[in-house]
């Protein structure tokens, strides 16, 4: 098993159905999970699991609400959005990656079904980070056109 970081397929999919609302103040609700490396996660993850997902002292299940930063920007021809980082305080836990997914999503899928817990993106840390009754903090990185988290050129 793997975690593969990508922007996930459905979500470029669903981006055209108007499903996921990055403003800051009316739009969705996204989350970050953590996983071990156990977990499989790529490109084709469709949403939120909760199979191989940390399990440990300052994490709950589902991972923390991400606080987004300036909605949808531009520069050039590039659109991007970016979080602030997220830290689980006094946390005992071992993560490898982590999946992003939206809790309120916008619309309904192309077929008209309701989504749950939509994928957005796969993070992959490179190796497995532990924290030890101490903060585990992801950290994003800067919010440009070359470097955000989540952008489309």
């Amino acid at each position: 098993m793997a975690i593969t970081q990508a922007m996930t397929t459905s979500f470029k999919a669903e981006l055209m159905l108007a499903v996921h609302d990055f403003r800051v103040t009316s739009g969705d609700t996204f989350k970050l999970a953590l996983y071990t490396s156990s977990a499989s996660l790529d490109a084709n993850t469709t949403a939120y699991v909760t199979a191989n997902e940390v399990v440990g002292a300052g994490y709950t299940a589902g991972g923390g609400t991400l606080s987004k930063l300036g909605g949808a920007v531009t520069s050039g021809t590039t659109g991007f959005t970016d979080f602030s980082d997220l830290t689980f305080a006094n946390a005992t836990i071992t993560a490898r990656g982590a999946l992003i997914y939206n809790t309120t999503p916008s619309a309904l899928s192309n077929a008209g079904a309701t989504l749950t817990n939509p994928a957005v993106a796969v993070l992959d840390f490179g190796s497995d980070k532990t924290s030890t009754d101490g903060d585990f903090t992801v950290i994003f990185p800067a919010a440009t056109a070359a470097t955000a988290i989540i952008r489309i050129s």
